[in-house]
């Protein structure tokens, strides 16, 4: 295997695993606090077990999310220096913040699990979405650094590309590139989308295999799965709309990385959408354009240099239809799930799949497990689109039209050039490998031992007490706990 090759395989795992801790990160202060809340606001024991519990379970994931992400950060000074020294001269400002934004997180964690019966509940929650604030800043941070490799500014490139100096950076131009229009909505909605059918698949996945479940254990784990799949269902309607905004972003600024998602060979006025081995004429240049023309002319990658044509193109294209077909079914069930929950219809069609109860029926129970956990393969299959689909570049460039009427991209940095190509990787690459092998593995484990070392009927009455403790003011969100 080639260094080349390492380090772009080293990149992929790295990034792959640190991806399976973020999107809880975003998500589970939502939710946690969505549950403290309705616990308060319904006087109801069940809710509060549920967000007690939740949040051990996310200072345990936070706690190795951060040894992921500190290992990424010994990768990008080691393995990939060359890029990370135009980041640091051009793009650091985000960079910079995020640290900030990480340490507030790690802060407000703390309060908020030390704050269990110390603070006023009005405090207590504050404190709860200040870690969801910070933890969603963090990504949008790290995102536009993203996105400003998609489509670089904040410097002269085009002296950058003829003389190799960097000049005219500006720092604050850098931080807001134009790829973050579509980059951070999709970011921050798959992550809490995934999240969100995460937690809820894991409760359909108790429903259905715990035996003998108490009334408080059913009561518990039905509420859990009911909230899931209220703020799942909520924020699909953001999915939506930034994915539409993502297409239409790539078709003005990235049309090669769009040809590339989509597997366009060819330009085309009128351009079909290909989805396996379905096509659906005119439906790409309609959904790629604002306001939507069915005749637009999609470029494919017949009007670019073939030097810049991505060479794995087929990993990007069947990634991408793998996370977005995924997703829309994923989207649309947890839409049908909801109404369910929400009205419990009883018509013949809904009664035929059991969405008349959709809480003890097995077939929608299943549905929410399989496609819940499914929108984690979504999340990774998206993300892997998205890198792969930059190829074959680190930064991405201007794009120009050559004396043939072909376009090419002049790119910053070329994959090929960033890498480090000094045997001095490997052991550094290697360890890092199995040092997130063994975080995922522990993290599994304690995992385990959470969900599994305490009965829920615990919880609940532990929470039952809290709850008779403050009976008498509990309707007032501000009564401090005894």
């Amino acid at each position: 295997m080639s260094l080349e090759i390492f380090d772009r395989v080293l990149a992929g795992y790295t990034m792959g695993t640190h991806m399976l801790f973020t999107y809880w990160a975003i998500t589970l202060p939502f939710f946690i606090i969505s549950a403290e809340y309705l616990a308060y606001k319904k006087n109801d024991p069940y809710y509060l077990a549920i967000a007690k519990r939740w949040s051990v379970v996310m200072a345990v994931l936070f706690a190795v999310g951060s040894a992921a992400g500190a290992a990424i950060a010994v990768e990008f000074i080691t393995v990939w220096y060359k890029w990370m020294y135009l980041v640091n001269q051009i793009d650091i400002l985000p960079f910079d913040i995020e640290v900030m934004a990480f340490f507030a997180e790690v802060i407000f964690l703390a309060l908020y699990l030390y704050g269990w019966d110390r603070m006023s509940r009005t405090a207590h929650m504050i404190v709860g979405g200040l870690i969801g604030l910070g933890s969603s800043a963090s990504a949008v941070l790290i995102i536009l650094v993203n996105s400003w490799m998609n489509t670089p500014t904040g410097f002269n490139i085009e002296a950058y590309l003829q003389s190799g100096q960097l000049t005219g950076v500006d720092p604050l131009s850098a931080a807001l590139p134009i790829a973050a229009l579509a980059e951070v909505p999709m970011g921050l909605a798959g992550a809490w989308f995934v999240g969100f059918g995460s937690i809820a698949g894991y409760f359909a996945f108790r429903k259905l295999t715990k035996k003998d479940m108490t009334t408080d254990e059913k009561e518990y784990y039905n509420r859990g799965l009911k909230l899931a799949t209220y703020l799942g269902a909520l924020d699909a309607i953001f999915l939506g709309w930034a994915g539409d905004n993502a297409g239409k972003t790539l078709y003005l600024y990235q049309p090669l990385k769009l040809a590339t998602l989509e597997g366009v060979m060819q330009t085309a006025a009128g351009a079909p959408m290909q989805v396996g081995p379905i096509t659906i004429p005119n439906m790409l240049s309609l959904l790629s354009t604002w306001p939507p023309n069915p005749h637009a002319t999609v470029l494919g990658y017949s009007s670019f240099v073939q030097a810049d044509w991505d060479p794995i193109w087929y990993i990007s294209h069947t990634a991408y239809d793998l996370h977005a077909t995924l997703g829309i079914i994923g989207a649309i069930a947890v839409w049908i799930l909801a109404y369910s929950f929400w009205k419990q219809p009883k018509n013949a069609l809904f009664k035929a799949f059991g969405l008349d109860n959709p809480a003890e029926n097995k077939i929608p129970l299943y549905a929410m497990f399989f496609l819940g956990w499914l929108q984690l393969v979504a999340w990774e299959a998206g993300w892997v689109a998205a890198e792969t689909g930059r190829q074959p570049f680190v930064i991405w460039g201007p794009m120009v039209q050559t004396a043939s009427g072909l376009y090419e991209i002049q790119a910053v940095m070329l994959t090929a050039d960033g890498f480090n190509n000094s045997p001095e990787v490997l052991p550094i690459g290697i360890s890092i490998m199995v040092a997130l092998a063994l975080a995922v593995a522990g993290t599994i484990y304690m995992l385990k031992k959470l969900f599994t070392g305490k009965e829920v009927s615990a919880d609940v009455s532990s929470a039952r007490l809290i709850m008779a403790t403050n009976a008498g003011g509990s309707s007032s969100l501000n009564i401090k706990r005894k």
